[in-house]
């Protein structure tokens, strides 16, 4: 497995730091967006790593990268919306590395929010993966996921939430989930919003998910 630092670029024009992990024969690559960077989120998020892991292991490369303000990514962090820019550029430069692979974008919480919000841009990806994503907009904090009677994706989308979650109402995911064509929703027992301890039952959703996409 390859375990390379990388730069990508959003759409306008910050330079943001990233790892790309690639197994020797991947057969597609998913971007992931990482949590609130107001609270901490970073791409090396445990959560992000332990997904990262089982996802190489099935053949997919993955690359994580730092939204805008946080590590050595260029420009300010802002509350979702300018961050899509960020999750567009990495989707190029995934798409530029792996020319003809199918590109999937993943999020968990905060960066959650930011891949639906993407998805709803882009009809090419394969698919979409929300992990406990951020439903309801907190000013200053956080603009939430766009209203689902707005929302029209092509791609196969999946809304995670652990049953446990303190930080996201599980109903609101449902029901949001409820809400958008074509979109699935999953709730793992016993996890709360880190889904300590959960961690290998979240990687097993989501790369089934994504193997029974492509």
């Amino acid at each position: 497995m390859t375990d390379d630092p990388i730069e990508t670029r959003s759409t306008d024009g910050l330079l943001l730091e990233a790892v790309l992990d690639a197994p020797d024969e991947p057969k597609a690559v998913v971007v992931m967006c990482h949590p609130h960077p107001q609270m901490g989120g970073t791409m090396n998020a445990p959560l992000l790593l332990a997904v990262r892991d089982a996802l190489v292991a099935e053949g997919w490369a993955v690359l994580r990268f730092n939204f805008r303000g946080i590590g050595a990514s260029e420009g300010t962090s802002s509350t979702g919306r300018a961050e899509v820019a960020d999750a567009a550029g990495a989707v190029r430069t995934a798409r530029d590395r792996f020319d003809g692979f199918p590109v999937a974008i993943a999020g968990w919480s905060f960066g959650a929010a930011v891949a639906v919000r993407y998805t709803t841009e882009d009809r090419d990806l394969a698919a979409c993966v929300a992990i406990a994503p951020a439903v309801r907009e907190r000013p200053g904090i956080t603009d939430g996921l766009p209203d689902p009677n707005d929302v029209n994706v092509d791609a196969p989308l999946l809304i995670v939430c652990g049953a446990n979650d303190d930080l996201v109402e599980v109903e609101d995911c449902r029901a949001w989930a409820e809400l958008v064509a074509g979109a699935e929703f999953i709730e793992l027992r016993g996890a709360n919003h880190f889904f300590w301890g959960k961690y290998d039952d979240l990687a097993a959703t989501v790369s089934d998910f994504l193997d029974d996409v492509i």
